[in-house]
């Protein structure tokens, strides 16, 4: 067993489930293999409402009250069972690490790792982009409780005291899915008076691995001292180790107290080496079965040196559990192991090899049932025998198993004469070790839905054979390999070829709701309580696109998937890409004899809930905005690399001009100064919009630079954010940004967005807390020289509704110029940049100022982006990703503290904005001018992400975590082998190392 192998992790914790039970067939109201609804034997008419089956469903007898004993008048009933309205969402719930080993034996005491927190989640919806994503319990024949299924994407280790956005100890993809590898019944013996006590005693086994060599398997330590993650990390750089293995079980169900409620179970667990020799979901050790079956189940057993390892994660029932979840408790506590007295560990021939007391093997929880005893002899190469008062394991020599166990085939396509197999991968072990076995019967339950290439196989000298599966008819059938343990479930989906061969014009929502539809709105009701109706078709119209990304055959393996009951054949699933055609065809053609109608507004803005939302976004585009101006002015080169184009007759003394300014480096500085500037003016907006937040009672909010399709979601518009080097193109794009809302527009514009905002701070009663609530987003730079004028003090103040009004038209006057005849215009970011447009357009000799860069640079394989490969660029882009995030990691400390003092006047900001300007401006033009290792193309700074930085609430060890940052980043930089950063650069954050350990130690106020 492959979890047996050292180190090893043991976890408990609780299974949250809410499996849907209207699927299980209690009443013949469904036939799985043509998915058909029935009422009272006959069809069910599509025409009536979805409910009515729903309510059909609920009142068919018997019945049973919430204590679930009979009841005519009952909440519950057999039929709809305890959670009719179930989504099949699987998570793990309050599960921590109980105990850790590296040897035989022995448990580690006091290590780090001890009591952190595992977590499994789904997969990131690409499409929703959202987090929180549950793994997916499916039973793949409802009617039976041994074809469970989980498609889950992530498994993680986090601290005990972790939030939500920590970061993780370590994190890994799950990148198979994995089945029920074990089933028992009567795990618990005392029987409670319950229609659901069946379900309370059913016990479930599970196992999966994970790859190591994966490039999301990440180890991150955060600092900790853990001897067994050191000596993991050890085993794992052995070339015989493919990754983990991870088993855990699930058994006692709670029982629930209302209707479609999620029930908890009890889950535990072990974590191991998963070696080469190992399949990935099943334990594959010297397998041990017992004579008397009634809740007992198989023992796994690895010899190791001079001890015995046992694995006995449902091998002995519970004799009790209590009849109610005690306080905060998920589900019921349970009593004692069935005692066998003294076991004893003996080989075929008699020779007693290991005693196992009963102080041994009874203790369950915090190993999972996994522990280790001395050999006695070593006389281990006989069949194995298990002993105990009462029952006897006895080892099957030949363990014979399918990697994949559950699995499920389109049917047949007859007319085009298609037929459809899964190659599965067949493991041969003979008493633990691979071995080559000539003779493997292969043997079909039903030969109408399956058949198979051979009946029987062979393993090869590694113990591995193939075997191949074919769909012959709709239904379910098992394959047996080996004997009747190696059993292998197939489930044939509905034959629905034909309804390709349907018109795409005639697949309306009434041909899709009553081919497909249908039968998941009547027997998964969940998607019409919690999400929407499938049987409206307005909701149908609205997320066209949205259903056929969910049902998409592709994305069949995720957890994401709808249906997750993984039910739909492929035929009906391209019935949605079918609708969704005709979706946007029709929108197409009412366009023809509908009026255009020009500046269309979202939705206002009703509630001081949707504001903060939107101001989020609004920061958000304003930091990706900036961001992008500045890698396009950084791409435009400086007046001494302008003058060596000169020089090489590359440029003109006039091209210079436009591009860098005069050689007198006064204001005007060209083309790039004139970016510049806009840049610097984006990050005063940036500021703005905070306070605005700020002075609405949030914290600081850092924002994430978005671009690509994540922007256009973002933000709606259909302008393109992307980091790109100064052309035409992006010139046009830059325009497209600052349009005005006084020259007519197509689409949605950010004049539009800041509309919005304004009318909510107009409209919305009761946004501030006081009159004039401080805010700590003072400062007076990039304001101009009109504000100042008008405005000599003026800030960036925000703290009451008359200056949150003025705050948002500076900022549009700013970008737009508040009207073609305003004094704002002329240096308003629209008009400066059409002006830089038109002088490139009317050149009379072509040329490109830009640098020859990459657009959307990344050090890391990125959708969307350019992978950096010189090394000497990626040193200097790392340097590059970490002063920029020091530079907001500075920034959140400042905002969260929210002093009394001036912003402009804080040591903790200046310091932010003094590495902005020292390292990240010049070390942008360094980068840039270093080779990217693709042809043809230099480097940029990396694309920023979001920042993971956290507000530390205390300001002292805030600032000593910020020296720290700075300490690094110089040592880093003083490392650096190939192309060095500039000395200044390295020295201004020691600098700043020892300025913020001064604040850390109160030895400098903190403003200056």
């Amino acid at each position: 067993m492959s979890i047996l192998n050292f180190p090893r992790i043991y976890f408990k914790g609780a299974a949250r489930l809410n499996v849907p039970t209207g699927n299980r067939n209690i009443a013949g109201t469904l036939d799985i293999a043509k998915n058909s609804v029935y009422q009272d034997g006959a069809l069910f008419d599509l025409k009536k409402h979805p409910s009515e089956f729903h309510q059909y469903l609920r009142q068919l007898p018997p019945r049973f009250n919430l204590q679930g004993l009979p009841d005519d008048e009952g909440v519950f009933n057999q039929a709809a069972g305890h959670n009719f309205l179930g989504n099949n969402h699987f998570s793990w719930e309050n599960t921590q690490i109980t105990a850790l080993q590296i040897q035989p034996g022995v448990l580690l005491e006091n290590d780090s790792l001890l009591a952190c927190k595992l977590e499994l989640w789904g997969h990131y919806n690409e499409y929703l982009r959202t987090t929180f994503n549950r793994a997916r319990w499916v039973d793949i024949d409802p009617s039976r409780d041994d074809t469970s299924q989980i498609y889950a994407g992530q498994l993680c280790i986090k601290e005990a005291v972790a939030t939500a956005n920590a970061p993780y100890i370590f994190s890994s993809e799950i990148d198979c899915v994995h089945s029920v590898r074990c089933y028992g019944e009567n795990h618990i013996q005392q029987k409670q008076p319950h229609f659901l006590e069946p379900e309370f005693s059913k016990t479930r086994v599970f196992q999966f691995s994970i790859a190591k060599d994966s490039e999301h398997f990440i180890f991150k330590q955060l600092d900790i001292k853990s001897e067994f993650i050191e000596y993991l990390q050890q085993e794992l750089k052995r070339d015989d180790v493919l990754g983990l293995s991870i088993q855990y079980s699930v058994f006692n169900m709670s029982t629930p107290l209302q209707p479609d409620t999620p029930v908890f179970y009890d889950l535990s667990g072990t974590i191991g080496l998963w070696l080469k020799q190992d399949m990935a979901t099943f334990a594959n050790d010297r397998i041990l079965y017992p004579d008397n079956h009634q809740g007992f189940g198989p023992v796994g057993i690895k010899i190791q040196g001079e001890w015995a390892s046992i694995s006995m994660p449902c091998s002995i029932p519970f004799i009790s559990r209590e009849a109610k979840c005690a306080g905060q408790q998920l589900t019921h506590a349970l009593g004692p192991k069935y005692s066998l007295g003294g076991l004893e560990l003996r080989s075929k021939g008699g020779v007693l090899l290991a005693k196992i007391p009963e102080s041994v093997y009874l203790p369950y929880w915090e190993t999972a049932g996994v522990f280790d005893v001395p050999l006695l002899n070593n006389s281990t190469d006989d069949s194995l025998i298990l002993h105990g008062a009462g029952n006897q394991w006895e080892e099957s020599d030949w363990l014979i198993q399918a990697e994949q166990n559950v699995i499920s085939l389109e049917a047949p396509d007859r007319k085009n004469n298609s037929f459809f197999s899964k190659e599965l991968k067949i493991f041969s072990y003979y008493r633990g070790k691979l071995k080559e076995k000539k003779d493997i019967s292969v043997f079909i339950e039903n030969k109408s839905i399956v058949s198979t290439s051979q009946l029987i196989i062979s393993s090869n000298e590694s113990g591995q054979a193939s075997l191949t599966i074919t769909s012959q008819n709709p239904g379910v059938s098992e394959v047996f390999v080996g004997d009747y343990r190696g059993k292998i479930l197939v489930r044939v989906l509905s034959d629905d070829w034909a309804l390709l061969d349907t018109p795409d014009h005639q697949v309306d929502y009434t041909f899709l709701y009553e081919q497909v539809m249908s039968y998941y709105e009547l027997i998964y009701p969940f998607m019409a309580d919690k999400v929407f109706s499938m049987a409206d078709q307005c909701k149908c119209e609205t997320y066209a696109r949205l259903m056929w990304q969910m049902c998409d055959p592709l994305n069949r393996d995720k957890s994401y998937y709808m249906p997750s009951t993984r039910e739909m054949s492929y035929a009906k699933s391209i019935l949605f890409l079918k609708y969704l055609s005709n979706v946007e065809a029709s929108a197409l053609s009412s366009q023809k004899s509908t009026a255009v109608i020009s500046n269309v507004k979202d939705a206002e803005i009703s509630s001081k809930e949707e504001l903060i939302q939107v101001l989020k976004q609004a920061i958000n585009l304003e930091l990706s905005i900036m961001l992008q101006y500045l890698y396009a002015a950084y791409s435009l080169p400086t007046y001494a690399a302008g003058e060596q184009l000169v020089a090489s007759k590359k440029w003109s003394v006039e091209q210079l001009a436009l591009v860098c300014g005069g050689a007198d480096r006064r204001q005007h500085s060209g083309w790039r100064g004139t970016i510049l500037e806009i840049a610097h003016e984006e990050m005063i907006h940036y500021l703005i919009v905070n306070n605005l937040l700020m002075s609405l009672g949030e914290p600081f909010f850092p924002g994430t630079p978005l671009f690509g399709l994540k922007a256009a979601e973002e933000f709606g518009l259909d302008t393109d954010f992307s980091f790109e080097p100064f052309s035409e193109n992006v010139l046009a794009r830059f325009v497209r940004f600052e349009w005005p809302h006084y020259y007519p527009s197509t689409g949605k514009s950010i004049a539009d967005f800041y509309a919005l905002i304004r009318k909510a701070f107009e409209n919305i009663p009761d946004l501030f807390t006081s009159e004039l609530a401080k805010t700590s987003g003072e400062h007076h730079l990039f304001l101009n020289e009109l504000t100042n004028r008008k405005f000599p003090a003026y800030q960036l103040e925000v703290n009451n509704r008359e200056t949150a009004l003025f705050a948002i038209d500076f900022v549009t006057e700013q970008g737009e110029g508040a009207a073609a005849d305003s004094p704002y215009y002329a240096q308003s970011h629209f008009n400066r940049l059409r002006e830089i447009s038109r002088t490139l357009l009317a050149s009379e000799t072509p040329f490109e100022p830009a640098i020859s860069v990459l657009k959307n640079p990344v050090l890391d394989p990125t959708p969307g982006c350019n992978t950096v490969l010189n090394p000497e660029a990626r040193q200097l882009m790392l340097f590059y990703k970490g002063c920029h995030e020091l530079t907001f990691n500075m920034m959140i400390q400042h905002f969260g503290q929210k002093p009394l003092g001036s912003l402009r006047r804080s040591r903790v900001m200046n310091a932010a904005i003094d590495i902005m300007a020292g390292i990240l401006r010049p070390l942008s033009v360094q980068i840039m001018s270093t080779p990217s290792g693709i042809p043809g193309r230099n480097a940029g700074p990396p694309v920023p992400q979001a920042i993971q930085f956290s507000l530390i609430a205390d300001y002292q060890t805030g600032c000593a975590e910020l020296a720290r940052q700075c300490r690094a980043l110089a040592e880093y930089a003083r490392g650096i082998t190939l192309i060095k950063p500039a000395v200044a650069q390295i020295e201004l954050l020691e600098f700043y190392d020892k300025q913020m350990m001064n604040l850390a130690s109160g030895q400098l106020s903190r403003e200056g």
